[in-house]
Parts: C-alpha cells; structure tokens; sequence
C-alpha cells in the first residue's frame, strides 16, 4: 500500500477527533496504531498530538477496556508524553476493580514498552 492514501484519513481524524466519545477515541487509536505497525507507517505527529489532547481531556469517560486500548496503543505507537501516560494511571487505578486481567496486563505492557513508571 502507499501510505499517501493514508493523508485524508488523517485529516479527517483531526477534524473529527473532537465530536467523538471515549469508545470511538480508543477505537481510532488503536486502528492507527495497528495501521502504523503492520504497514510500517509512521503516523503523522499532529494527529497523535490531537488524539493525546482529546485522550487528556476524556479520560474519566473512559471505561477500563477503553483505558487499557488508548495504552496498547500509544505504546505500540511509540508515543510517551508524561502527560497522557500520567492521566491514563490515574484513570487505570480509579477503574481498577471494574479491570480484567487482560486490561491490565494491557496497561503493564503499554507502562514497560514506554518506559513510563506511574507516580501513583
């Protein structure tokens, strides 16, 4: 595939991020995430930069399943902002007895491949 027909997806994803609930936010994460993984693409820094504010902005809507596929995701993306990983531990542990063992096994993978250690 040709990652240029990528482009307008990720304009659209910028424009759009803002109308979409938590459960659409860590869908579209997750995809591009995946995308950028097995084609070998590297998604563009301005729409991880919007993505990470709206995930900021959104992490108490989050369900812990959700919680946990923002992680997978950034991670498997190489992202590390303090910022973001700081919000989604704070989301994590408020969430934790509603986690399954996969959501946190998610979130310890996410944590060591980024090599952010959670202040709390």
């Amino acid at each position: 595939g040709n990652q240029a027909q990528l482009e307008p997806l990720l304009d659209d994803t910028i424009s759009l991020v803002h109308n979409s609930g938590p459960k659409d936010l860590s869908a579209t994460c997750h995809k591009l995430a995946k995308i950028g993984k097995l084609c070998r693409w590297s998604i563009r820094n301005d729409v991880w930069k919007v993505l990470e504010s709206e995930i900021i902005r959104s992490t108490e809507r989050f369900n812990p399943m959700g919680i946990s596929n923002v992680a997978w995701s950034l991670a498997t993306a190489k992202r590390s902002s303090p910022a973001v990983w700081s919000e989604l531990s704070g989301a994590a542990l408020h969430n934790i007895h509603e986690s399954n063992s996969q959501d946190i096994a998610n979130m310890v993978w996410a944590y060591a491949s980024v090599g952010h250690s959670s202040p709390q």
